[in-house]
């Protein structure tokens, strides 16, 4: 685990009693809570800058799941084992099932459309299916960390790739599913499809009797703009928040 996702683990756990000790804020009595919104506001004026930058149109609609992967991150930190692999009932996937479909689903989209950015006029729409990434090869062992580190790894494949696609690729066709459709189309389904199982990891935990304590859902908040800041390719300012989070974490123990 980065130290960035330790310190982020750490906000995790905090509930409203941890967030009310004390911090200080230019020499002025503050608490643990502003540290972390104090946070979110470096990070949404890096995202203002970074965003008022000229960037290709794939790469502004992968910031979007570079963002949705950011909230999966917050929910999921630090999770305990037992809870990621845990069925909520039977027949129902545990949390590392759920992930394991978003590394397969991640690596799939990303093979079919640089195909159909890439393909000849003579070659068919529809990929073979042969040339798709196969569910067996992905591998979710490990914990929690160790999962959300290889969907990391397909993300940023994912954003090398297509992130620089010239703007007449955007409207070339593909098919998903049984609908013809566009690249952008293509694109915009990779934030929907991990939101969509965000949302659905959340549920499965509440099944489980989980609840999120105030610290992650503001861990949540930070670490979605993180994402779309590393999804602009912001890579430098995103880790000078990182940096500040881990060193305000830091001052923690020292206030």
């Amino acid at each position: 685990m980065t130290p960035f996702a330790s310190a982020m683990a750490r906000c995790a756990r905090l509930d409203e009693d941890a967030l009310a000790q004390k911090w200080s804020f230019r020499d002025k009595p503050m608490d643990v809570r502003y540290a972390l919104y104090r946070t979110l506001e470096d990070t949404q004026e890096a995202l203002v800058s970074a965003a008022a930058r000229a960037h290709p149109e794939s790469r502004r609609i992968l910031a979007l799941a570079q963002r949705g992967f950011g909230d999966l991150r917050g929910l999921l930190i630090g999770l305990p084992d037992d809870l990621l692999d845990k069925a909520p009932r039977p027949g129902e996937w545990p949390v590392r099932e759920v992930l394991r479909h978003i590394v397969w689903i991640e690596r799939r989209y990303a093979v079919q459309t640089l195909y159909a950015v890439e393909r000849a006029d003579s070659e068919p729409i529809r990929i073979p299916d042969a040339r798709l990434p196969a569910l067996a090869h992905v591998d979710v062992s490990g914990d929690v960390a160790a999962v959300l580190a290889r969907i990391g790894e397909a993300r940023a494949e994912t954003d090398e790739r297509l992130g620089n696609l010239a703007q007449a690729a955007m409207t070339r066709p593909t098919m998903w599913v049984s609908y013809d459709v566009d690249v952008r189309f293509r694109l915009h389904r990779f934030a929907a499809h991990v939101t969509e199982h965000t949302v659905h990891c959340e549920k499965t935990l509440g099944a489980l009797g989980w609840q999120a304590t105030e610290g992650r859902r503001i861990v949540r908040c930070i670490w979605s703009l993180v994402g779309e800041l590393e999804g602009l390719g912001a890579s430098a300012a995103a880790r000078d928040i990182e940096a500040r989070l881990v060193e305000r974490v830091a001052s923690f123990a020292r206030a």
